[in-house]
């Protein structure tokens, strides 16, 4: 199935036909950050804004997610400032992270979206809801939590020693996380190589100057 995607300038929309895959990397500036993002769908609607997890990027969502949801709606995937081929310095606070994704949303020309946040990418859109309540319609959380609720100041034991590890490459932390605590790791890398963009294409995005 083919998605379409609007590729934004700042005088008007060029329509493109592309899916999770084909979706080209495009840039736009905000709050002096120059944010990567891919945008593909059913453009006419209200458009779902990702937010990504813990040391991910735009590049780490699942295409059989991303393009079951593109058949009826517009997505926009992005890196926040400081990730990836983002440019800037990733934020201490969800404050700053959720005030730099409202200005790459308004950079776009979004003016109502509903926001999706996974793991991290949660606390984030719950700033972003927080700090622009005009620009979201919907909040939608998965995996995560509010700050200061039940159980969220801690982790346990095998949290802690998942977290603090060290992965080469990083993204083998979501392999310990999984079943099994990492010894499937022939079985999604198998996975992911079919996936999402190959780790070879992701490192093939430089980070701009």
């Amino acid at each position: 199935m083919a998605n379409v995607v609007k590729k934004h300038n700042s005088e008007r929309a060029t329509i493109m036909i592309h899916t999770h895959q084909t979706a080209p990397t495009q840039f736009v500036e905000a709050n002096g950050i120059r944010f990567a993002y891919r945008r593909f769908g059913k453009t006419g609607g209200v458009p779902i804004v990702f937010n990504q997890h813990y040391i991910g990027t735009m590049d780490y969502w699942d295409p059989a997610v991303t393009d079951g949801l593109a058949r009826d709606r517009e997505l926009v995937l992005f890196n926040n400032a400081g990730v990836s081929s983002s440019s800037g310095e990733v934020p201490t606070t969800f404050e700053e992270m959720g005030a730099n994704a409202v200005a790459f949303s308004r950079a776009l020309g979004l003016n109502k979206m509903d926001v999706l946040g996974f793991s991290i990418g949660g606390m984030v859109a719950q700033e972003i809801t927080l700090q622009a309540p005009d620009l979201v319609r919907k909040l939608i959380l998965v995996g995560t939590g509010p700050r200061g609720g039940q159980g969220m100041e801690s982790l346990t034991q095998v949290a802690k020693r998942i977290f603090g590890a060290a992965y080469d490459p990083p993204e083998h932390l979501w392999l310990a996380v999984g079943p099994g605590g990492g010894k499937g790791v022939p079985e999604a890398q198998a996975f992911s190589s079919g996936g999402a963009r190959s780790r070879g294409e992701r490192q093939g995005f430089a980070r701009p100057d």
